[in-house]
């Protein structure tokens, strides 16, 4: 789900693990940052090597 605000910010909602959440608090807690700021990095380092790199996945297309 996305919900886009009058600043143009897109909100998206996500489901994780609550290993995942742990080691999220524990790098911005490491890194003096926080998880929202951590989840921005990680998804433009995502679509940086999507760009340029095969990913390991499928994205859901058909075999």
């Amino acid at each position: 789900m996305a919900v886009i605000a009058k600043d143009g910010v897109v909100r998206v909602t996500a489901s994780l693990s609550r290993s995942q959440e742990h080691a999220l608090k524990e790098l911005a807690n490491k890194h003096k940052v926080s998880v929202a700021w951590l989840i921005r990095y990680a998804v433009d380092q995502l679509i940086e090597q999507g760009r340029e790199a095969q990913l390991p996945f499928d994205f859901g297309r058909p075999s």
